[in-house]
């Protein structure tokens, strides 16, 4: 079995790491990279990613960041033909797109979005979030009642990540296909404990 080295705090994007993790079902290690200790910024994290960003993880001693390549690397290797749709399936390039389509499209619309701004360069560069949500809320009615269907991916753990972040903080206006996939996503075993592990009930109480 490979030694996987997970470089996560909590409080942070790092329950996309915890959760494929977990869905996999695949012994890791964690190291942990306080954000609110400043622990990103020190060499030997920075050694580790430059950028001082988590999550990061070592695999055997290769070291990936960024969220859809650590997603994407570890359903491939350790999911194939379950998490990742083989590469000979019609439902591979999907998956792909979805899988990027989160950093590369969701996030950016949320942001502007909660800037304020309106039509950003003129939705040249990023789509708006009217668009996003349409985009999100048709494909989770039809086919649904996941991104590909009736088959929950590395995709959904991409994509259902900042989704449920933005629907519990109210960031998007509301759509039902949309709230109903946080709240199937909020259901699943492997996302419930990577969210205790990002949000630990020991200091983040919910009341």
């Amino acid at each position: 079995m490979a030694e996987i080295i997970l470089y996560a705090s909590i409080a942070s994007r790092s329950i996309a790491a915890y959760w494929i993790l977990e869905e996999l079902g695949v012994p890791y290690r964690v190291v942990d990279t306080d954000l609110l200790e400043g622990k990103q910024k020190r060499p030997e994290y920075l050694a580790i990613n430059p950028d001082a960003r988590v999550p990061a993880i070592n695999i055997d001693g290769v070291v990936v960041t960024e969220r859809p390549a650590i997603i994407g690397l570890l359903a491939d290797r350790f999911g194939y033909g379950t998490l990742a749709p083989k590469i000979e399936a019609p439902e591979r390039g999907p998956y792909l797109k979805w899988l990027t389509y989160a950093t590369g499209v969701l996030d950016p619309a949320i942001a502007v979005h909660l800037t304020g701004l309106k039509e950003p360069l003129k939705e040249q560069t990023w789509d708006g979030i009217d668009h996003v949500e349409k985009r999100l809320a048709d494909t989770l009615t039809s086919p649904g009642p996941w991104l590909l269907g009736d088959w929950f991916t590395a995709a959904d753990v991409m994509i259902g990540g900042i989704v449920v972040a933005v629907v519990y903080n109210k960031l998007i206006p509301e759509k039902e296909a949309i709230w109903d996939y946080s709240r199937r996503i909020m259901k699943r075993p492997a996302f419930q404990r990577a969210r205790d592990l990002t949000w630990p009930p020991s200091k983040f109480p919910t009341g």
